[in-house]
């Protein structure tokens, strides 16, 4: 693996364990509050979060946006915390073994989305990487300013 993927990869499977033990503080009861109206509840942040690691992959490679609804379709979790977990770790094995394939020259090579952004596939998953951490930072928000609790995890080495 290209030694910056290696480190890219280190931080997001860091990343991934404090998601799962941030999610081993809550119950499914948990999934469904929703701290503003407009917004997502946990629940559905959660699910979010399990298919980033794919998804965002799929977009790298050029992924139609109906190809992409039809990822979502297949791959969204159940409402569990056992269905999302195993769904967040499932496709974020996907990103991390199809990244640990690709050779400097696939990485380097620019693709465009079909939303119309153009990325190599290094700066994908440098996005994958950033998009993640956002909506963990989300998540540990909701649990220390929502649900009133100090998970105790930790984010950061």
């Amino acid at each position: 693996m290209n030694v910056y993927c290696k480190g890219i990869i280190f931080q997001m499977d860091l990343a991934v364990d404090s998601v799962v033990k941030l999610m081993d503080t809550l119950s499914d009861e948990d999934l469904n509050i929703k701290p503003t109206a407009e917004k997502w509840s946990i629940g559905e942040l959660l699910a979010h979060m399990s298919v980033i690691s794919k998804a965002d992959f799929l977009i790298g490679l050029g992924a139609s946006e109906e190809e992409l609804d039809h990822y979502y379709e297949v791959t969204k979790p159940e409402s569990n915390l056992n269905s999302i977990a195993a769904t967040l770790i499932d496709n974020y094995s996907f990103l991390r073994n199809s990244i640990s394939e690709l050779q400097e020259e696939e990485l380097l090579r620019e693709t465009t989305s079909f939303f119309g952004a153009v990325h190599s596939r290094y700066e994908w998953l440098l996005d994958t990487q950033s998009h993640f951490f956002h909506h963990r930072g989300q998540l540990h928000a909701m649990l220390v300013h929502v649900l009133k609790r100090n998970p105790d995890v930790k984010l950061f080495e």
